[in-house]
């Protein structure tokens, strides 16, 4: 008895909105019209509310996955690149640990200077020590020679590029001599690592 007094109550309400809102008033084709209106108007507003947002965070996903994507390759091969130098490092150790116990860099290219007959064309030689890492120090000259020939430029860095010493020439600056043609003026910095102790 309750259920249906309820249900009358609903139909009721239901008659009454329909008789102040002037739909009972309308022919078929006006509420075919009014009817499509608010189910367009419905439509809409799910579209708008709950649709394109789906769209827009779907898309926003989408776009980060393909970031992330791009940033695990880019460290992928970071990773790659990091190991190789890791085992060049340790290729470098074996190869330092191998070398003379007394070994320098400024013996070594004073020595190779005279084996060149370049010695008494060195302007200078500043040698310098920075830290290269945990288990690596590296260790620079930096030389100026004068007036020395192609020829004999060409033989000193010969002796100076050494795979069994590890030293190689980090930058080199090369003129011509202002005083006389045929002759050049260098500037250069030689590098080697040392271990640390």
């Amino acid at each position: 008895m309750e259920r249906n007094m309820k249900r009358f109550n609903r139909q009721q309400l239901l008659k009454n909105i329909r008789r102040k809102s002037g739909v009972e008033s309308l022919d078929k084709r006006e509420r075919r019209v009014l009817f499509a209106g608010i189910l367009f108007v419905v439509c809409f507003l799910l579209f708008q509310f709950i649709v394109s947002p789906f769209l827009e965070s779907r898309t926003k996903i989408e776009t980060s996955i393909e970031r992330k994507r791009s940033e695990l390759v880019k460290i992928v091969k970071l990773q790659k690149e990091y190991e190789v130098l890791r085992s060049e490092a340790g290729g470098i150790k074996i190869t330092l640990s191998q070398r003379a116990p007394d070994f320098t860099l400024f013996t070594f290219l004073d020595k190779q200077a005279t084996a060149s007959n370049v010695k008494n064309l060195i302007k200078y030689m500043k040698p310098s020590t920075s830290e290269e890492n945990d288990n690596l120090n590296q260790s620079v000259v930096e030389m100026k020679l004068q007036r020395v020939t192609l020829k004999s430029l060409v033989t000193f860095l010969r002796l100076v590029e050494s795979v069994d010493n590890v030293v190689s020439i980090r930058r080199i600056s090369i003129q011509q001599s202002g005083r006389e043609q045929g002759y050049l003026d260098v500037i250069m910095q030689i590098m080697t690592f040392e271990l640390k102790e």
